[in-house]
């Protein structure tokens, strides 16, 4: 239910802020969380404003404490605050905003509510062990689209070079990230499609996958003619 500009869930003020602030406590812990859509962008909100803390902290040294009262600090999560100072705020250092993302599913099975998924941006897929990690659904998506173009034999869509891009737009690090985490997520997609997987060949296609998007001036679609877009040359009198 909500009444005026605030989501009240039908729960008291105590239950929805202990709800929102276990949310944000097994994102930050997690990389990324399944709930409701409505709750997700709640909790989406909630998230922002921690990194944000976080991230002028040196400036502003007493939003610790304000930080520590929206997690829930116990258990497993005793160590969060140190994993949101030390490597989410500088992970997003550079980036204005967005820190979260906000992708939707099917309806949940039995009441039909709608479901998505919250994760982080930017969250590394290969941790330091060279292990796959959870999180960044959208370069999943975007790899298994590629290899799908690929299988078919034609060439990537000029929306999928675009979302690569955007990935890249806040990375310092476009080789690393071609070679560490689109190389991991695609050796794993091929070995659940029981497709054939060569690491040279593998490193071919990256890198000709890395020029393509690359190449895109500022990030901006190479095509005038793509679906759902309109380039207007001037912009109409009234």
């Amino acid at each position: 239910m909500t009444r005026g500009l605030t989501r009240h869930f039908s729960r008291t003020k105590a239950h929805r802020d202990a709800m929102f602030r276990n949310l944000v406590t097994q994102l930050f812990q997690h990389g990324s969380i399944v709930s409701t859509h409505e709750k997700c962008q709640e909790a989406s909100r909630l998230a922002e404003r921690i990194i944000t803390m976080a991230k002028g902290l040196e400036r502003h040294p007493n939003s610790a404490k304000e930080i520590q009262s929206r997690l829930s600090l116990a258990g497993d999560a005793s160590h969060l605050l140190h994993r949101v100072v030390g490597e989410l705020a500088p992970r997003y250092q550079n980036r204005p905003g967005g820190y979260t993302r906000i992708l939707k599913l099917e309806p949940r099975l039995g009441d039909r509510a709608k479901q998505s998924v919250l994760e982080l941006v930017d969250a590394p897929v290969v941790d330091k062990n060279g292990a796959l990690q959870r999180g960044n659904i959208r370069l999943w998506l975007l790899c298994k689209t590629a290899i799908a173009n690929e299988t078919a034999g034609v060439a990537y869509s000029p929306l999928t070079l675009q979302n690569f891009a955007k990935m890249l737009k806040f990375r310092p690090d476009a080789s690393e990230f071609f070679s560490r985490d689109v190389m991991a997520v695609r050796r794993f997609i091929k070995q659940e499609m029981g497709l054939p997987h060569d690491e040279a060949t593998e490193h071919e296609i990256i890198s000709k996958l890395q020029e393509q998007v690359t190449a895109l001036p500022n990030h901006k679609l190479q095509s005038n003619n793509a679906p759902g877009y309109t380039l207007v040359a001037e912009r109409p009198q009234r």
